[in-house]
């Protein structure tokens, strides 16, 4: 029974690796190689399979998942997927790191993998608290789909409603006591109600409180799980981040910020199987943003001589 079970994991994982060849592919190509062997347990960010121990996923072609990192599907997948990791630094400006509404988070996200059919982890704890008369964290990143938890950790009863920081559209989930919570699954197809569709841009959710105006939040809602969460340093002014687990193939690297911009805008990357690619990113006011990056900093440097 065991060497039947080695014999199915490493025709999985060789399985896998064919799919994700060395070759370099477009994002959709490679989008849709992913899809045909994704698992819908698989989180790709924390390198893990969540799905039941000895329990077999919906839409999963491993055996036995088993709940952790050293799964059949996330092992398959590891081994055929490349990493995007650097710095992100802050140009022209100065960021406030400290306090319930700092500005030191920043997401750093791929816009499309494939058609971005991705399942989102279903299973997957998220949870934004209310402690103090503060939404912790200030900041989640997540993918469409995802349900998140609202919780009331405080001394006072909260309120928790939503306003669509492009549309204006807003939703609220109500009032509850200390000690209970809301849970919410987010659904653009649902929620999101544009003017005019902003191309690359994540839906971003501004979360606040009715009792207590002072409090808010936001939910960043990203279309598919490669992205990732960096934390700015407040000395520095720098931030390093990592999206694992990445189909080989040609992407556009964005960032959100809830004041700066990507310089530049966006960054286009390639992916190779079993590499890791270095992307060092820049964030600056909206002004300096969709410009020459080498002109703007040559111009800077000659003031600040």
């Amino acid at each position: 029974m065991k060497s039947v079970r080695y014999i199915f994991s490493i025709s999985v994982i060789v399985l896998v690796t064919g799919f994700f060849s060395m070759q370099v592919v477009s994002a959709e190509e490679a989008g849709n190689t992913a899809k045909s062997i994704v698992c819908s347990g698989i989180d790709y960010q924390n390198d893990t399979c969540l799905c039941a121990i000895e329990k077999q996923c919906e839409k999963c072609k491993c055996a036995n998942c088993t709940g952790s990192s050293e799964g059949q599907c996330i092992t398959a997948i590891r081994q055929a997927s490349g990493t995007i990791t650097g710095s992100i630094g802050v140009f022209k400006t100065k960021v406030k790191t400290k306090g319930p509404k700092s500005y030191k988070d920043v997401v750093v996200y791929l816009e499309k993998v494939g058609d971005n059919d991705f399942p989102p982890v279903s299973i997957k704890e998220v949870r934004m608290d209310q402690k103090g008369l503060v939404f912790i964290p200030h900041v989640i990143a997540i993918q469409n789909g995802t349900n998140v938890e609202f919780l009331n950790n405080d001394n006072d009863k909260h309120n928790v409603y939503f306003i669509n920081d492009k549309s204006g559209k807003t939703k609220d989930l109500g009032t509850w006591q200390p000690g209970e919570s809301r849970d919410h699954m987010f659904d653009k197809k649902i929620e999101v109600v544009r003017v005019t569709a902003i191309v690359g841009e994540p839906d971003t959710m501004i979360v606040l409180c009715k009792l207590h105006l002072e409090m808010a939040a936001y939910v960043v809602i990203l279309d598919n799980p490669f992205f990732t969460m960096a934390s700015i340093d407040s000395e520095t002014q720098k931030a390093q981040y990592t999206i694992k687990n990445v189909p080989p193939g040609k992407y556009v690297l964005r960032t959100w910020h809830k004041k700066l911009k990507l310089m530049g805008l966006k960054k286009e990357v390639v992916v190779e199987a079993g590499k890791k690619t270095t992307v060092d990113l820049e964030i600056t006011k909206k002004k300096y943003a969709n410009i020459n990056l080498e002109v703007t900093k040559s111009k800077y440097a000659k003031k600040k001589g």
